[in-house]
């Protein structure tokens, strides 16, 4: 009896981690995120609707099975009621909760990191960067700002830096300022418009 109920318990506890990721799915979907768990989303039905149902068995047959337990009295009746009861609670729950996961998601998500950033010229300024896609789509870079250590832009290049990232890519930049800058730290940021927000990094000027 005793290993059955700790079954039972197990059984409970794997149909909640099960849902648990598939929410978090909902919410890597919608992010755009490059992560294996945008699979156990909803909008992947070959495996996130299989991992929302089985989480949801999983739930319903271990806490039919610790309730009938722990009931000494009326079992049958608290057995009916949890069958009855848990599959409706457990889908309004699977799919309330995967929309509030998706739409949670931030609304212009990070596209992009710069993973590298390489002083070539100061005369004038020309930067190579090398940037990596964080998202499942593609994305634009059309633009890139340079700020000093007080925020204030000192650079600014547009139409020349006009740039396609692919999903899952990591492309290298050569941006030319047609600037001179003093020594010092710097900030490098990529524009993408309207739509798609990408990433800073620190730079030096020797």
């Amino acid at each position: 009896m005793k290993h059955s109920l700790t079954l039972y318990r197990l059984l409970a506890v794997l149909g909640i981690v099960l849902l648990t990721l598939v929410f978090a799915g909902s919410y890597l979907d919608g992010a755009d995120a490059l992560s294996i768990l945008t699979l156990l989303s909803p909008r992947s039905p070959n495996l996130g609707l299989w991992f929302g149902l089985g989480g949801i068995v999983l739930l319903t047959v271990g806490m039919v099975g610790i309730i009938r337990r722990y009931c000494r009295y009326h079992r049958n009746l608290f057995t009916a009621l949890a069958i009855l009861l848990i599959p409706p609670l457990a889908f309004a729950t699977f799919f309330v909760g995967c929309t509030f996961a998706f739409l949670s998601a931030p609304m212009f998500p990070m596209r992009s990191e710069i993973t590298q950033v390489t002083v070539v010229d100061n005369s004038p300024l020309v930067l190579s960067l090398d940037v990596k896609a964080i998202t499942s789509r593609d994305s634009i870079i059309d633009g890139a700002s340079v700020m000093n250590s007080n925020d204030v832009i000192v650079a600014e290049i547009f139409e020349r830096a006009r740039a396609l990232l692919p999903a899952g890519s990591e492309i290298t930049l050569t941006l030319d300022f047609n600037t001179t800058l003093p020594s010092g730290n710097y900030v490098i940021r990529l524009h993408g418009g309207m739509q798609y927000s990408h990433g800073s990094a620190l730079f030096t000027v020797p």
